[in-house]
């Protein structure tokens, strides 16, 4: 007599637990990535040495699914804390950029700049100072004075007699400041020459 044959199939039963274990493989991807965190945002671009205002930032809700280390815990409290590095306007805190006073060692330097202006040259963005000395003839030939500076913003004149030059409020580093204020009281003329959009900022 022949042995009945059992309807379960071993390779279909072998299928349905692939199929089952791939549903719930996908299940868990899209519930890890759907999930947002609770994390604190710039409301405007912060510089490097300003101590964060309360106004200055704001909690917001975002997927940070593989990189909650790296970004303010929004248990923390950012306000007091000193900006180490740009943080652009609604972008949120990284650890990186949050530091103490001593992380950063510059100064404020409102500077002359005759011509227009490169778009790209606004808060938050870093810039090369590049100076010409006054010579016989004109000026000499121009050469990098100041490396990495950071724009603060354009000054606005707005007084009767105002000058054709554009006034730019920079961050310079200390040991650097010197030149370029020798450079300012000499007379050179300067120029900014943009290395990077300001971080957040729109193309």
């Amino acid at each position: 007599m022949a042995a009945r044959r059992t309807w379960m199939d071993p390779r279909l039963v072998i299928g349905v637990a692939l199929v089952l274990a791939s549903l719930a493989g996908v299940w868990l991807v899209v519930e890890q990535s759907s999930r947002t965190e609770t994390a604190w945002a710039a409301t405007r671009t912060l510089l490097p040495g300003e101590v964060v205002a309360a106004d200055a930032v704001e909690r917001v809700e975002v997927r940070l699914p593989h990189a909650q280390g790296r970004y303010l815990d929004a248990s923390a409290d950012p306000v007091g804390m000193v900006v180490a590095s740009t943080v652009g306007a609604g972008e949120v805190l990284p650890l990186r950029a949050l530091g103490d006073e001593a992380s950063e060692d510059r100064a404020a330097v409102v500077i002359d700049v005759e011509g227009a202006l490169a778009s790209a040259v606004r808060a938050g963005a870093l810039v090369d100072v590049w100076t010409a000395a006054p010579g016989d003839e004109g000026f000499e030939a121009p050469a990098v004075l100041v490396d990495d500076a950071i724009v603060v913003g354009v000054v606005e004149d707005e007084s009767i007699l105002a000058s054709s030059a554009r006034q730019l409020e920079l961050l310079v580093p200390s040991d650097e400041t010197a030149a370029l204020l020798e450079a300012i009281a000499d007379e050179h003329a300067l120029s900014v020459v943009p290395l990077a959009q300001p971080l957040g900022a729109a193309p």
